[in-house]
């Protein structure tokens, strides 16, 4: 069963390890991805986020978002048998016929682009084809949702519906649609996703979320948005994250486990329906309090849907078919 995971925060642990004077190597290393996990655990595609942290004050947003890009390219120089950039449609098929894991670019936190077009632009002919409208930081697009950092009772944060879109987030909206790059809206405020869901014309996505039904965690999405999601022809990716499983009040003690993905999958699937759901971990973006350690053991999902008698058809669906009908609907 070939994976195809809309979101990792992999580049920028590579990027923090070698700030700190302690390269890792991608082929093999004690994150939850590399070369050898991605292999073992049948991985068709994996995006890369250039996570942007707007708090850094050491780096620009910008440079921030560029000094990763410039790992993954150099992670496409040195592994060309192995793994391949996906621009488009051709180029995932093209990874399939050699054997080779594609690997597609993204940027979470919109800041990256300092309210600059021609940056979205540059982005764009770099090779990024998803982009988060902000991370949990206000930017000159958008409001995030209300994140008040890891402590206990964070399950019951308050949603933001005042603040939305800002003008130049309608905008960027408009440009990246244009370009052929998907809106990404995790992360982003009740009010900017309904904003988003107005106003695009073309299917949206979020990367890394999962039902707020489930798990009350502002992070994750009403039924009325996941039924929108599923209206305009996007996807949610199932977020492996504890503390978006979990439902618990404290963070600290959540546990993610595949059983309660597959809750997650079943709730979406009754309420969007089975062609809106996709993968979405967060690796290397979230801790180690998973039952899926690395991507190499993502096949244990697959056995638990095996359990709760999903089809081969349907596993395969949620594993890669609805990301590349998105793909297919989307990039050009």
């Amino acid at each position: 069963m070939q994976a195809i995971d809309f979101h990792c925060d992999t580049l920028s642990r590579l990027r923090e390890a070698e700030r700190e004077g302690r390269p890792q190597s991608f082929s093999h290393n004690d994150f939850h991805i590399d070369l050898d996990k991605l292999k073992r655990g049948g991985y068709l595609m994996q995006c890369f986020a250039a996570f942007v942290y707007l708090g850094d004050r050491e780096c620009s947003p910008l440079a921030s978002a560029l000094e990763q890009i410039d790992i993954f390219y150099r992670i496409m120089d040195q592994y060309p048998d192995a793994i391949r950039q996906v621009r488009n449609c051709e180029d995932l098929e093209q990874a399939r016929r050699e054997g080779k894991i594609g690997a597609m670019l993204t940027v979470e936190e919109g800041g990256a682009c300092l309210g600059s077009i021609g940056v979205l632009n540059t982005l764009y002919r770099l090779g990024v084809r998803i982009m988060t409208l902000t991370w949990n930081f206000e930017n000159e697009l958008a409001y995030p949702n209300r994140m008040p950092g890891r402590v206990p009772g964070i399950v019951k944060s308050e949603a933001e519906t005042e603040h939305g879109l800002k003008e130049k987030g309608f905008a960027f909206v408009e440009e990246m649609e244009r370009l052929g790059m998907i809106v990404d809206v995790s992360h982003l405020s009740d009010a900017g996703f309904w904003d988003v869901a107005r106003h695009a014309a073309r299917p949206f996505i979020a990367s890394h979320s999962n039902a707020r039904a489930v798990c009350g965690h502002v992070r994750n999405l009403t039924d009325d948005m996941l039924r929108a999601v599923a209206e305009k022809g996007g996807i949610t990716g199932i977020n492996y994250c504890a503390a978006f499983l979990d439902g618990r009040e404290d963070e600290e003690n959540c546990f993610g486990t595949v059983a309660q993905m597959a809750d997650h999958i079943e709730h979406i699937r009754q309420v969007g329906g089975l062609d809106m759901i996709a993968l979405g971990s967060d690796f290397d973006g979230i801790g180690d309090n998973l039952e899926l350690k690395d991507c190499s053991m993502v096949p244990l999902l697959a056995d638990e849907l095996h359990r709760r008698h999903y089809s081969d058809d349907a596993i395969e669906q949620i594993f890669s078919g609805n990301a590349l009908r998105l793909f297919r609907d989307t990039l050009r």
